[in-house]
This record gives C-alpha cells, sequence and structure tokens, in this order.
C-alpha cells in the first residue's frame, strides 16, 4: 500500500494535521510482516529438509551412495556372481559459474546368463526397498532392459544389460558442494580374499599384476560386501575353467575364452580377458 507524502502547504494554508494511529498502525503492522517472514526463512534454512541436490554436500551424500551398494549386491540374490566394479571415484563439477563441486559414482556389476537378464532385473526392483521406488522398462524388441531408482538424498541408480549376461547398475550422486575430503575408500576393513585375485592371475599365466584394489560397503542389516580387484598382462592359453579349479557346487553363469564367472555360497569370481589384459574380481556378497 502506497502512502503518499503530505502535500506541501501554500502560504497561509495551514499545515496538513499528522499521520493518523490508523496509519502508525499499518507501518507496524508491515514492519512486523517483514520480520516474521525474516525468522521463517531462517528457520527453514536451518531445520527443513533439503529440496534440491545443491542443499547437499558430497560428504553428506557419500554414506547413502555407500549403502545403495550393498541394497544392489543383496537384491541381486545368490545364484549370480556380482561385484563392485571399484571405489567411487570423485569428479570435479562445475556447480554454478562461480561454484565448483564434485560427485561420485560407483557400479555393481552382475553376471548371470543372457536369458535371465530380464527377470533379474525385476527381481533386484523387487528386492530394493520400496523407498527407492524402483521401476524396469523392458522394450517391445528385447534390446533394452534398464533399471531406474532414488536411494534418497538426490542419490540416483539407474542401468541396466550392457551386453550379453552383464547388467551394470551405477549409484550417482550427481554435482555436490564440497565442505570437506568425501570418503571416497573402502568404507570397511576386507578379510583376506579368497581365491587370491593374484593367485588367480598366476594360474591363467599373467604377468605384472597390479595391486589388489579393495572396495566395500554396508550390508543391509549387518555384514559387509566387498571385492578385491587385480589385473595382468596376458592372454589365457585357453578357457579359464580349465585352468581355475572352482569349489563343489559353484554355480557357472559363464564360460568363454572372455570371460568366465562363477558363484559359490557368498563368493563370486568374475575372470575377463580383452587386449592382451586380464582382469580378475573376487567378491563376497550379502546374506538376504
Amino acid at each position: 500500500m502506497r502512502i503518499d507524502p503530505p502535500a506541501p502547504a501554500w502560504p497561509g494554508q495551514p499545515a496538513p494535521p499528522p499521520p493518523t494511529r490508523r496509519r502508525r498502525w499499518l507501518l507496524v503492522a508491515l514492519l512486523g510482516w517483514g520480520a516474521l517472514l525474516l525468522v521463517l526463512t531462517l528457520v527453514s534454512v536451518y531445520r527443513d529438509e533439503p529440496t534440491v541436490r545443491e542443499q547437499r554436500t558430497i560428504e553428506q551424500a557419500g554414506p547413502v551412495l555407500h549403502r545403495a551398494l550393498g541394497e544392489l549386491v543383496a537384491a541381486a540374490g545368490p545364484d549370480v556372481a556380482v561385484e563392485i566394479t571399484g571405489r567411487p571415484v570423485r569428479d570435479e563439477c562445475e556447480l554454478t559459474v562461480v561454484r565448483d563441486g564434485a560427485s561420485l559414482d560407483a557400479s555393481v556389476v552382475v553376471h548371470a546368463p543372457d536369458a535371465d537378464v530380464p527377470a533379474l532385473l525385476d527381481r533386484i526392483a523387487d528386492r530394493l526397498p520400496a523407498a527407492y521406488r524402483a521401476r524396469v522398462r523392458h522394450s517391445a524388441d528385447g534390446s533394452v532392459h534398464a533399471l531406474r531408482a532414488d536411494a534418497g538424498e538426490f542419490v540416483a541408480i539407474e542401468g541396466g544389460r550392457v551386453g550379453p549376461g552383464t547388467v551394470e547398475l551405477t549409484v550417482g550422486t550427481g554435482c555436490r558442494p564440497v565442505s570437506g575430503e568425501p570418503d571416497d575408500r573402502a568404507v570397511l576393513p576386507l578379510p583376506s580374499a579368497d581365491p587370491d585375485p593374484l593367485r588367480v592371475l598366476g594360474a591363467l599365466g599373467a604377468v605384472e599384476p597390479t595391486p589388489v584394489e579393495p572396495v566395500s560397503a554396508p550390508c543391509p542389516g549387518q555384514g559387509t560386501t566387498w571385492t578385491a580387484h587385480a589385473t595382468g598382462r596376458g592372454v589365457p592359453a585357453g578357457p579359464p575353467a580349465a585352468a581355475l579349479p572352482r569349489p563343489s557346487g559353484a554355480v557357472v553363469v559363464a564360460d568363454t575364452t572372455a570371460r568366465y564367472a562363477y558363484r559359490s555360497g557368498p563368493v563370486s569370481v568374475v575372470v575377463e580377458s580383452g587386449d592382451g589384459r586380464i582382469r580378475v574380481a573376487v567378491s563376497s556378497g550379502c546374506p538376504r
């Protein structure tokens, strides 16, 4: 409401009366309303839940990402080979034109017979927490099988079939503000991998092996899921199944020169070769 200043008096004309009590109360009410809005804004900033991703830092999103990795491993079930492909990778990103941020991404890869991939994605979606609102899309021609879910705190899960018998599901934080150093290492201590990835590489004739790289995530409820990776230079002389003994009762889900994978109880072993390199991943899954 506009309050016009009193018009100047003409010579000989009496001065206008002072503001009325009603106008004074109106001014007080406007000032009070502004103060109330300021208080409500401060309360909202410090107490309300975030409504956009940029209100959560990368440090706050890290534990949500690790928890989602464990949920995915558990949801995959006991009859597939599963691995966490690597520790979450921190990438620098541009939050705004004047502010830099960071993002974290990590993936769970599931190996299964190719014909089982559509049912596998449906099973994972059904077993994830209801709050994730997981949904699966199967194209009419069968060429696309994809899953999307929301792990909370604006952490997304998305992925699907990336090759014959292979499903990759990536958990990503998106670009976030940085207030410190996010925990992008293995979050829990790991036991010795059995079988040892370096022994597997040696049995396959690989040379110049890299150090074992471990990564872990908390399982739903209790326990830890982990993967130990190692890579060497070389080409398998024949099918890996011939060079690698496996426990009695192990379920073989892939058996070719390029990819060999089996599951024995909680333990998954995956061997992949190509471009003169041999990669081994030994993992322990989550109990259901």
